[in-house]
């Protein structure tokens, strides 16, 4: 299975926030998660925020960033797309067809609003956890 997670789950995750970290361990142990240079940049962008700085140190955010790359499958984006209400989170949709994603996780509306897209489910993240429990880990 291949899943998609967005910036703001993966923030959470990073941040310590139990359920979206409890979701990208889940994510990883039932399949693999993909990224785009696109959604990759996004999130190294956002992990820089003025905001964030008081909770993540620069060793935090280099350290995460390069898990997160070693954790995750590179997709080269093959289909663009230009449907979400908030155009700098079409780069999503574009990563799950492109790589043939079987979930989305998300917590953005804008997103959770074209659930499902051309047959991909776009799911909240307790949505994802509960569907996913039945899952067998994989191989």
């Amino acid at each position: 299975m291949l899943f998609v997670i967005d910036t703001s789950v993966l923030i959470s995750a990073a941040l310590g926030d139990g359920i979206c970290r409890a979701a990208f361990e889940m994510a990883l142990r039932k399949g693999d998660i993909i990224r785009s240079d696109e959604t990759f940049f996004e999130l190294a962008r956002t992990l820089e925020k003025p905001r964030l700085q008081k909770y993540l140190d620069q060793q935090d955010k280099v350290d995460f960033l390069s898990n997160y790359l070693m954790l995750t499958n590179p997709v080269t984006i093959t289909t663009k797309v230009y449907i979400c209400r908030d155009p700098y989170d079409n780069m999503f949709l574009e990563l799950a067809l492109s790589g043939k994603a079987n979930y989305l996780i998300t917590r953005d509306g804008d997103l959770l609003t074209l659930d499902p897209f051309q047959s991909i489910p776009i799911v909240s993240v307790s949505r994802f956890l509960n569907e996913m429990s039945n899952y067998p880990d994989k191989e």
